[in-house]
């Protein structure tokens, strides 16, 4: 019998194996309808134990016993001393029994004073003299007993461990003992607690820094923290949370501090809350803060009544008293200011930088970055009320009304609010259309016209003082517009004539521009309209239903967008620039026409250079070349590309070309350097030829019998064909 090596070498790349090859491969295994004969497994099959035990010697059979061997009974345990013994009868029927001395769980003052067995939960309950309890439940394993060095007992059975016994802990003076027993196993705090206990003491973590980590209480002022709160101190109901909180109290109540540094320096002032690292950190006296976030109010020292809400919002307050700031940075630079409210993130964050006392009050700013200003000398004054993002103020400003928004800031100089006002002077302005809902319709009592000077300032004019105008029912019947109309000279406003068809949905518009005409026709909100635009700037642009035209000294152009795509032809006024084609689509074609102009094509007719190119390029993807049979099927282009070939230089086209019907045209190229040659065609030098059928190509060198094809180093062969 050959060897696996041996049965390998009949299937190498480019061999056929044969059918007696096939035959002795399959012969070298087993099959599974086959039976393996004892003698060829590699085991001893003389030391299995057959299923009756017929095999088994004496011996053998007592160690099966034994093994498997379970209790059937335990009887209700006795307590002799610490000595306890718990009876069983085995499978056996024999009586059975095992102790344990349980003198080492024994600790000061403490001792077993009863053990029960409650048979029908197999668990024995082993109460103490001090009133606690704990069970062992005995189901299904036979006792074996081991002390072990730290003085518990261990149940086992078959040597895994299934009850240990440990030293049983004890309160009162047991931790002073000097000759207390060593406990090597896990208690934690929640065992202390449920053992009643407590402590007077103070608890620090990392000890070695001081007490950075305390947490205390004080049953005089029943104060409470976690850091390093004076404990010196006499006001009463302080609660601080973090390192260096109320680190400097004395007399001062009803404080809480939360965060590092939160209320650090507070000697005195009562009343005050700190929310966040370094809030409130220099505050000394003040009473009745409230700052939220980190470095919220940061510099105030004796301001009183001030709350400050955001990570540094009034963190420069020193003196100030009665503010109000609620976002990042509201209020930061304002430090004396007085009655002041500034809502939203960096709200007045540079009012009164720019001046040294900061005394600043009675402003209200609501916005993000609310009365601020790019310019640098920066803003500050009194009773001020700014509303908006970004809403400009700046330099000495006092009594103004600003409402205005924008999204990034700008100089407040450059800027006119949409609505401003002053407060001492009693002024409104306003920068914007105004129109006013519910107006009541006009009757005869109506003899004043409101109008506006060039300050825009408003006033009025009586109706009678109104004379040589068209009215709005149009001129009288025979009395037509006898000359031109024309609108003011260098007038930059736009004039539109219009009318509306309520019944049918439609306005027409005719509008004069200053600088070009229009006229439309559309829906009455001025939807699906179409309109021509004429300007001499401009040119000619047209829109309509999808359809655009377009004529300026860029160019000439004609789209359709309409459904979604885009189709145009632009020409533009470089005479060294094509005319462009434009088609957006899946499957664009560019120009078309429903007449086939193909037989009549001349020499300067259009086709797109990209389609030429791929109609002479090769690919080993099939390809529709777009050309069609004269039986009016498609044809087909792919290019197949082998560097092995067949030994019997037969290559298979069947997988390559499934489908195939008809061959229409070949192309081949053949690289053969056992021939020295490289060579297009079916043939070389009457010496080699290659045969193409539907299913097959043949490769044939004459004269040369029984030729090893695979020396052929690549052949290429591109079909194009029509398909089943």
């Amino acid at each position: 019998m050959k060897t696996k090596q041996e049965l390998k070498k009949y299937f190498e790349n480019g061999d056929i194996p044969i059918q007696e090859e096939f035959w002795e491969w399959q012969e070298s295994y087993w099959h599974k309808d086959e039976k393996i004969p004892a003698d060829q497994l590699d085991y001893d099959l003389s030391q299995k134990a057959d299923v009756n035990a017929s095999n088994l010697s004496p011996q053998n059979a007592q160690l099966w016993k034994d093994k498997v061997e379970t209790q059937t009974s335990i009887q209700t345990p006795q307590l002799n001393g610490n000595i306890l013994t718990v009876f069983y009868t085995g499978e056996n029927g024999t009586q059975q029994s095992k102790s344990v001395d349980l003198s080492s769980l024994i600790t000061r003052d403490i001792s077993i004073e009863n053990a029960t067995y409650d048979a029908s939960q197999n668990i024995i309950t082993i109460t103490q003299n001090d009133g606690s309890a704990f069970h062992i439940n005995l189901s299904e394993f036979s006792i074996i007993t081991t002390t072990n060095s730290d003085g518990s007992v261990t149940l086992s059975q078959e040597g895994q461990e299934k009850v240990s016994l440990k030293k049983v802990a004890v309160t009162g003076s047991y931790n002073d003992l000097s000759d207390k027993p060593t406990f090597s196993g896990n208690d934690n705090l929640q065992n202390v607690i449920d053992r009643g206990n407590g402590t007077t003491k103070p608890i620090i973590f990392q000890p070695a820094q001081g007490r950075a980590g305390e947490i205390n209480f004080s049953p005089t002022t029943y104060s409470f923290w976690f850091g390093n709160l004076n404990t010196d101190h006499t006001g009463a109901y302080g609660l601080g949370i973090g390192y260096n909180t109320l680190s400097k109290l004395t007399t001062g109540a009803n404080n809480v501090a939360l965060g590092s540094y939160a209320l650090n320096e507070l000697t005195t002032g009562r009343w005050n809350t700190a929310t966040g690292v370094s809030s409130g950190t220099k505050l000394t006296t003040g009473n009745f803060n409230a700052f939220f976030g980190t470095q919220s109010g940061t510099e105030t020292t004796t301001g009183t009544g001030n709350t400050y809400i955001g990570d540094e919002a009034g963190n420069k307050n020193i003196t100030g008293t009665n503010n109000t700031a609620l976002g990042l940075g509201a209020a930061y630079s304002l430090t004396n200011g007085t009655q002041n409210t500034f809502l939203g993130a960096f709200a007045g964050n540079i009012h009164g930088k720019a001046t040294g006392s900061g005394a600043w009050g009675s402003n209200t700013f609501v916005g993000y970055n609310a009365a601020s200003t790019t310019h640098a000398m920066g803003v500050w004054g009194d009773n001020n009320v700014v509303i908006g993002c970004n809403a400009p103020l700046g330099g000495s400003t006092f009594n103004k009304l600003v409402i205005e928004s924008n999204p990034v800031a700008r100089r407040h100089d450059f800027v006119t609010p949409l609505i401003g006002g002053d407060f001492a002077s009693r002024t409104l302005d306003f920068d914007a259309v105004v129109s006013a809902k519910r107006t009541p319709l006009a009757d005869n009592t109506y003899t004043k016209v409101a109008v506006l000077n060039a300050n825009n300032v408003f006033g009025y004019k009586n109706l009678s003082d109104f004379q040589n105008y068209i009215p709005l029912t149009g001129t009288e019947v025979n009395n037509p517009v006898s000359g031109n109309i024309q609108f003011t000279d260098e007038d930059p406003e736009e004039r539109i004539i219009y009318r509306t068809n309520e019944l049918d949905g439609v306005k027409n518009i005719l509008g004069l521009f200053p600088e070009a005409a229009m006229m439309s026709s559309g829906n009455l909100d001025g939807t699906n309209a179409s309109t021509i635009s004429v300007s001499k700037e401009n040119g000619v642009f047209a829109y309509g239903h999808g359809a655009r035209l377009m004529l300026s000294d860029v160019g000439a152009a004609l789209r359709q967008t309409n459904g979604g795509g885009l189709k145009g032809i632009f020409a533009s006024p470089n005479l060294d620039e094509p005319v462009l084609i434009e088609h957006e689509a899946t499957n664009a074609r560019g120009l078309s026409s429903k007449t086939y102009f193909g037989d009549n094509a001349q020499e300067n007719d259009y086709i797109q250079k990209q389609y030429a190119d791929k109609q002479h390029s090769y690919s080993t993807k099939e390809e529709l070349t777009g050309g069609k049979w004269i039986n009016g099927k498609p044809v087909y282009k792919k290019t197949l590309y082998l560097d092995q070939i067949p030994r019997t230089g037969q290559i298979e086209l069947k997988a390559e070309f499934p489908d195939l019907e008809t061959i229409i045209s070949n192309e081949m190229f053949t690289e053969w350097y056992d021939l020295k040659t490289a060579f297009a065609g079916n043939q070389w030098r009457t010496k080699a030829y290659i045969t193409i059928e539907r299913e097959m190509a043949i490769i044939e060198l004459l004269n040369v019998p029984d030729y090893d094809y695979s020396l052929i180093n690549s052949f290429t062969l591109t079909l194009e064909y029509t398909k089943k």
